[in-house]
């Protein structure tokens, strides 16, 4: 059985948490870090999931990480179905700052050559993901909330030691494990090659997943021959000039209601996440 699924949303330190749990000694992790089960591949069975945790050493908590799943109510019933004492993870960040890197990343895999205000209606997910009201109250329905640790991106960037710590302690692992990769920054955002060439590997990916081969894709997107031939180094990546982020009063209005009620559900302030704070009604917190 697993034991774990950190289960999103996208661009929240989902590729980051991978690399720091998959050299815990008492956990144990897939080297596919998407294996989308839950959600897109529920057909092929629980036996062919349960396949990918089979090498798992005596002992260890097994879990995997598919970010999808977070805006999936599907998703959640059948991991309920699959294990009601299952423990979940989810990692909270801007919203705004969110759904805008999940663009960004849109636009450099060339699935996305528009604005961003034209992303957000021909990718609805990218909306979907930022409804942290609405879709935490999809797993709180189903789950305990003892069983569900809700993180925040801004504590990893504040302090990633404690932020793995409240990972480790939550599954009941030594919380003392200092992974190699605690201070470094994990699938930064990179400037593809070409267009063309970043497409094509993309392509590749979903293809590959779609045949089966998770595990596969995981090994390919960790070797460093094939970054470097679909990506710029790091430095020369940089280099490109950041779009003005432009957010639409739609999508301002929308995201301002789920963290107001958010910050209501789980008795945390997240208004520090609204635009322009000075000009918005702030909730006040006892």
């Amino acid at each position: 059985m697993v034991d774990f699924i950190f289960l999103g949303p996208s661009k929240t330190a989902s590729t980051w948490i991978f690399e720091v749990l998959r050299p815990h000694p008492q956990l144990f992790v897939p080297a596919s870090k998407d294996i989308y089960f839950f959600d897109k591949y529920f057909e092929r069975g629980v036996a062919w999931y349960e396949r990918f945790f089979s090498d798992a050493p005596e002992g260890c908590a097994c879990g995997e990480l598919s970010h999808d799943y977070f805006s999936s109510e599907q998703a959640i019933r059948r991991i309920h179905a699959y294990d009601p004492d299952i423990k979940l993870i989810c990692c909270l960040r801007n919203p705004f700052e969110r759904a805008y890197s999940s663009y960004q990343h849109l636009v450099r895999v060339g699935l996305c050559s528009g604005s961003f205000e034209t992303a957000l209606k021909e990718f609805p997910f990218i909306v979907d993901e930022g409804r942290y009201h609405t879709n935490l109250c999809q797993i709180l329905a189903c789950f305990d909330r003892a069983s569900v640790l809700v993180l925040d991106f801004d504590e990893l960037e504040a302090d990633p030691r404690r932020f793995a710590r409240r990972i480790f302690s939550f599954l009941q692992v030594d919380e003392d494990f200092v992974p190699d990769v605690l201070d470094k920054k994990i699938n930064t955002a990179r400037r593809p090659r070409s267009k063309l060439l970043a497409r094509m590997a993309k392509q590749a990916a979903l293809l590959i997943r779609k045949l089966g081969y998770p595990n596969l894709l995981g090994r390919l997107k960790h070797s460093r021959l094939i970054n470097r031939i679909v990506y710029r180094p790091d430095a020369e990546g940089a280099k490109q000039a950041t779009p003005q982020r432009v957010y639409p009063d739609h999508l301002v209005r929308l995201y301002h209601n789920e963290l107001d009620e958010l910050s209501l559900l789980l008795q945390t302030d997240y208004s520090k996440w609204r635009l322009f704070p000075d000009k918005q009604e702030q909730i006040s917190w006892r």
